[in-house]
C-alpha cells in the first residue's frame, strides 16, 4: 500500500565500502527509482532488493537538484542511510512564516541539535562561521560534565556550566532564555519574535530533549512550524510539542568583526582559552560535576555494582547508552580541542610550544576514549548484561584514570600559556 504522507527517499549518508557512494551518487540525492520501479517506502525498496536479487545489473534512479541521474550497481545492499520524507504541511490563510531557514540534516560530526540550530539561524543572517569554531568559541569541547544519574541533559550547552551563555555573550549577542513558563506566555514570546523576523531556538519540540528551532506559526497560533532532526518534510515540519525552553534573540544575530574566520575572532578565542582553563580546574556548577571531578564521580558511578544489580532491565539500557555517548561525546570534543590549538598556531606564534603541546595532549585523551567507547555496546540487547558487565566497565574506569593524568598536564601548561598575558 502508498504511503499517502511519503514524499520520497533521500540519503543522508554512507556505510563503509558504499557501491552507491563509490558510483558517484551524493548526501542529498533522492533515490527514486530501483530496477525502473517507483520507490514507495523503506520496506518496498527491501522487497525490492530481494525481487531482483538474481540479476546482473541494477539501474538506480537519482534525483539531484531537479535533474535526473542513472547509476548502474549490482544487486544487494545500497550502502547508504535514508530518511523517509513526508508531505509538506499545508499552509493556511493566516500563516506568519520566516522563509529560507534550511534544513537539519543528520551528517557526522555536525548532530549536536543545539549547535547546529544555531549554526542555521547564523546562516539565514548570513553570519560566515565554521560550526566546529562555534563549538570552540562557546568552550563546549572543554567541559566535562557527569551527574550521577546519567541524565541525556549531561550534553545540553544550556544546562549545567552554560555554554550556550558564554557564547552568545563571547560574541556580543543580545538574547534572553525564557522556560517554566505556560503554554500562552511562551508562544506569546515566540510570535513576538517570528513577528520581527529572528528565529527562536527552542528546546522539546518532539519530546526527546533536543533542539531546534521555530520558523513561524499558523492557525491562530496553535502550530509552529520548525527545523528539528525528527522532520520528515522537506518544507517547515510542524512541532508535536510547545517548546519546554526557548532562546530568544532580541537582535538579529551579527558577529563583532567582518568575518567568523579565526583571525577575525582572536578575542572571542582567548575568552573561550580562558573558560577552557576554568573548567578544568573546576569541581561542580548547577548540580553537575566538571573537569577531573567528573571524572572521578563517573569512575565511581561505574564502579558502583550495587546500584547495577538493583536497574531494571530498560534503565540498564538506557545508562548503558548514556555512558557509551558519554565517551563517544567526550573523545569527540578532545578532537575538536586539539584541532583549535593547532589552527590557532600560526595566530600566536609566542604560545607555539604550549600549543603544539596542547593540541598533542587533547589528540591522544580522544585516541583514549575512542578506544575505549568501540567496545561499548550501542544497542539494546537481551544479553546486555553480559556484554557491558562489572569487567568492561573496570577497562573503562583505567581509561579515565589516564585521562585524569591527561589532564593535569594540560592544566600545568594551560597556566603558563604566553597568549594568557
Amino acid at each position: 500500500m502508498v504511503n499517502q504522507k511519503l514524499e520520497g527517499l533521500q540519503i543522508i549518508g554512507f556505510y563503509e565500502n558504499s557501491q552507491l557512494l563509490e558510483s558517484g551518487v551524493e548526501v542529498g540525492d533522492w533515490l527514486i527509482e530501483y530496477n525502473g520501479e517507483l520507490i514507495e517506502s523503506k520496506e518496498q525498496l527491501t522487497e525490492l532488493k530481494l525481487r531482483y536479487q538474481g540479476t546482473v545489473n541494477i539501474i538506480i534512479k537519482i534525483k539531484r537538484d531537479d535533474t535526473d541521474e542513472y547509476f548502474q550497481i549490482w544487486p544487494g545492499e545500497l550502502g547508504v542511510y535514508l530518511a523517509e520524507v513526508e508531505k509538506s504541511p499545508e499552509i493556511k490563510k493566516d500563516a506568519v512564516r520566516i522563509e529560507n531557514v534550511k534544513r537539519l540534516e543528520k551528517k557526522t560530526g555536525l548532530e549536536n541539535t543545539f549547535f547546529s540550530s544555531v549554526k542555521k539561524i547564523f546562516d539565514h543572517f548570513e553570519i560566515d562561521i565554521d560550526y566546529h569554531v562555534l563549538l570552540c568559541l562557546s568552550g563546549y569541547p572543554y567541559r566535562v560534565q557527569f551527574r550521577e544519574d546519567f541524565s541525556l541533559d549531561i550534553f545540553d550547552p544550556t544546562e549545567g556550566y552554560n555554554c550556550a551563555s558564554f557564547l552568545f555573550d563571547n560574541l556580543g549577542l543580545k538574547w534572553e532564555t525564557h522556560k517554566n513558563k505556560t503554554e500562552k506566555s511562551i508562544k506569546k514570546i515566540i510570535f513576538k519574535s517570528i513577528d520581527n523576523c529572528i528565529p527562536v531556538l527552542a528546546r522539546n519540540l518532539y519530546g526527546k530533549g533536543e533542539w531546534g528551532i521555530i520558523t513561524g506559526y499558523q492557525n491562530n497560533g496553535d502550530e509552529l512550524f520548525c527545523r528539528s532532526f525528527s522532520d520528515k518534510t522537506l518544507d517547515y515540519s510542524i512541532a508535536p510539542n510547545t517548546p519546554s525552553k526557548v532562546i530568544i534573540f532580541t537582535e538579529a544575530p551579527s558577529l563583532p568583526r567582518e568575518s567568523g574566520d579565526i583571525k577575525d575572532i582572536m578575542d572571542q578565542i582567548v575568552a573561550a582559552l580562558h573558560v577552557a582553563e576554568e573548567l578544568l580546574n573546576a569541581d561542580e556548577v548547577n548540580g553537575y560535576y566538571l573537569g577531573n571531578m567528573a571524572l572521578q564521580k563517573w569512575q565511581e558511578a561505574l564502579d558502583n555494582h550495587v546500584f547495577y544489580e538493583n536497574l531494571s532491565d530498560d534503565e540498564y539500557d538506557r545508562v548503558c547508552k548514556i555512558n557509551c555517548q558519554l565517551f563517544d561525546r567526550y573523545s569527540y570534543n578532545c578532537q575538536l580541542a586539539s584541532g583549535l590549538f593547532s589552527d590557532i598556531i600560526r595566530i600566536f606564534e609566542e604560545s607555539k610550544e604550549h600549543l603544539k603541546r596542547l593540541s598533542k595532549f587533547y589528540k591522544a585523551e580522544s585516541k583514549v576514549l575512542g578506544d575505549c567507547q568501540r567496545f561499548i555496546p550501542k544497542n539494546s540487547d537481551e544479553n546486555l548484561k553480559q556484554y557491558w558487565n562489572k569487567k568492561s566497565r573496570s577497562n573503562e574506569i583505567v581509561a579515565l584514570i589516564k585521562i585524569q593524568k591527561k589532564n593535569r598536564e594540560i592544566m600545568s601548561i594551560m597556566e603558563k600559556l604566553p597568549l594568557f598575558k
